[in-house]
């Protein structure tokens, strides 16, 4: 057997067998060669490993097409089955899923925390404590807008026996000081 036929029977190209012969990979015989590369590679560097199923391969467009044509026709409640069917199980004993398991974990956290950076550097983002200090200052503003309306109104009500009128004198003020703290200037972040 030749190198270019133990490369298609391995799966891999030519080229990579090239260069695990370089690093000692025997190419008397396809056992010989498998049982080389399951001890000497990295277990992350194979196609066999992968997360994904991905072969490394390039997609045709009807597969793509296809795939899209499920997803349309599927309805909800088969979406919802498949997304647990293929939930991650940390409670397995089985290492090599575990394993699995755990990168899939790990990239997502790392892609999640990839969007927030981005969404934070758009401006769509803000820090929790940016908010809490915004609100703080505002409620603030707020508490001491009202206080001080009591203070107004009490000498324009004094002596005043009408409800109507009473009533209306404190709705005039209220919305003076809703108006005011509604034209409040907007409080810039401090990054």
């Amino acid at each position: 057997m030749n190198k270019t036929e133990l490369a298609n029977q391995i799966g891999i190209s030519r080229e990579l067998l090239h260069r695990h012969i370089k690093r000692g990979c025997p190419v008397d015989s396809l056992e010989s060669a498998l049982l080389w590369r399951s001890k000497n590679l990295d277990l992350t560097q194979t196609k066999q490993s992968r997360i994904t199923g991905n072969s490394g391969g390039k997609k045709s467009k009807s597969d793509s097409q296809s795939n899209e044509t499920e997803i349309i026709s599927s309805d909800m409640a088969e979406l919802v089955r498949k997304v647990n069917d293929s939930q991650l199980d940390l409670e397995t004993t089985n290492a090599d899923e575990l394993f699995k398991n755990s990168r899939a974990l790990k990239e997502k956290a790392l892609a999640l925390q990839a969007a927030a950076e981005h969404e934070k550097f758009t401006g769509s983002l803000v820090e929790k404590a940016t908010v809490e200090k915004i609100i703080f200052e505002r409620a603030r503003q707020f508490r001491d807008g009202v206080m001080a309306c009591s203070r107004r109104i009490a000498p324009e009500v004094i002596g005043k026996e009408s409800i109507v009128e009473i009533e209306s004198l404190i709705q005039k003020e209220l919305r003076a000081m809703l108006e005011q703290f509604a034209k409040l200037p907007v409080i810039e972040r401090t990054d």
